[in-house]
Order: C-alpha cells, then structure tokens, then sequence
C-alpha cells in the first residue's frame, strides 16, 4: 500500500476580510494547506484537529485570543506547533501579552505581511540542521533500543533509547527521544488508545523534522515519512476507528552499514 503524503497545514486565525485572503494565497502557491479561522476558539480547535506546521494568529480578533494561545501552548500535543502572533505596531502592550501568553512570537502586522512569503517556505520546508554529533556512530544503547523497535518491542525500545538519550550529551540525543517517542505512539495503536498515541506522535515528529535524512547512519528521511503518514491516518480515523488501522504497516528503522 501506498502512503499518502500528509497535508502541510498552516493554520489562521484571520477574520479581517482583507488579510485572510492574502494569507491563504501565498500559503497555497507555496504547497501548504491553508485553514482559515474567525475566532479564538475554532483557532484552538484547527491546531489540534490538524496538528499544523505553523498557526498564525490576528490579534485584532474579537474573543479571548490570549486564552487560545495558552491553550495551544500549554497541552502536549500541540505545544511544539510554532505560533506567530500578530498586531499593530503601535500596540506593544499588545504584542507583549501575546508573548506573555505562549506565542513563540509577536509581530507587526506590517512585518509578517511584508516577510510572509519567506516565513511560510520556513515552516513548510524548513531547513536540516546538523546537530553536534549526527556523524559519529550510534551508541551501543541507542543501536540496542533500534533493534527492539525493528522486533515490534514499543516498550523495551523505549527503555532502551530513554538510557541512550541520557547519557548522550550532545544535541543529537533529540534524535533518540523522537524515535522512542513514535515507538510509544505505536505502542498506544495496539492498546487501542487513540488520544495517547496522537499525544505521542505530535511530541516526537517534530524533534526529527529538521534532522539530516541520515543521522548516524539511521535511515531517519524514510522511517519520518512513514511516521508521519501513519499519524496523519490515525488522525484521520479517530477514536472510533482506530481499530481499522493495519498494524503490519509499522516501520523498521533502517541503519547504514
């Protein structure tokens, strides 16, 4: 079976009727997926419904915006999707609130008009980072926690990469918690338990999104993609129907000789 790509949805909360438009625009032509929202409480509802790349939000909204932010920071599911505030310039005590609130930033409207193209492609295709460390060999432990994945072992990789990821100083570690991180969300598939495993999908995926497509000697771009798919299908199954998924479809981990 094929996997479908999963949408790169890019979240707003923008009902003046002259920058919404705009901002679906430049998100579509760059390959994103706009979800276009009027109010503070549908926002909330948007993030966690599509798990975006990236959720924007007009502080010119009627309703309680600040609320929505702390919403959208505070719970684990959804505390990684970057949010860019928005406002006028002459109201910094505005600008600041929404920073007191959680936004990751807070922005002239002037500013993210102005840059939107450039901030959109970021977040779409954002650039690979190499973190200290992603060329040296994987830790015994860490080549241990692998193989239990490959073996369907959920718990015991966790184990496993959980000890790697401590003792291993340099910022590479993030690798071996993403990992453990998807290898907990499959384990919540086979126990049934919807909310869990997209609670653990959406802390791991993002710590391998920027990571080189081999990183020490893990096949990391082919077992992501795989990754997001399945959290992508899940999403879409819901509670419900969780039970239809095929469980045969779980990766293995792929490492260079």
């Amino acid at each position: 079976m094929t996997e479908a790509t999963p949408p790169r949805v890019i979240v707003c909360l923008a009902p003046d009727l002259f920058f919404a438009p705009r901002l679906a625009d430049v998100i579509q032509q760059l390959g994103g997926q706009p979800v276009i929202v009027a109010t503070p409480e549908a926002f909330v509802d948007a993030v966690d419904r599509h798990f975006p790349v990236l959720a924007l939000l007009d502080l010119a909204s009627e309703g309680d915006w600040a609320l929505a932010i702390t919403r959208c920071k505070i719970r684990p599911q959804t505390s990684q999707v970057p949010l860019i505030a928005f406002g006028s310039h002459v109201d910094t005590a505005t600008l600041r609130a929404a920073r007191h609130a959680g936004a990751d930033h807070a922005w002239a409207r002037s500013k993210l008009m102005t840059e939107l193209p450039q901030v959109v492609a970021h977040y779409l295709n954002p650039p690979i980072v190499y973190p200290e460390g992603w060329d040296a060999p994987l830790s015994s432990l860490a080549r241990r926690g692998i193989d239990e994945f490959n073996r369907g072992e959920y718990f015991e990789q966790h184990e496993s990469l959980e000890l790697a990821w401590r003792e291993e100083p340099r910022a590479v570690r993030e690798m071996y918690q993403g990992i453990l991180q998807i290898g907990v969300a499959f384990l919540q598939i086979q126990r049934n338990n919807w909310a869990g495993a997209i609670k653990m999908f959406r802390r791991g995926l993002p710590r391998l999104r920027t990571l080189p497509p081999i990183c020490q000697g893990v096949d990391l771009a082919t077992f992501r993609a795989s990754a997001e798919a399945i959290h992508w299908e899940v999403t879409t199954l819901g509670a419900a129907r969780l039970h239809e998924f095929d469980q045969s479809r779980f990766p293995r981990i792929s490492i260079q000789a």
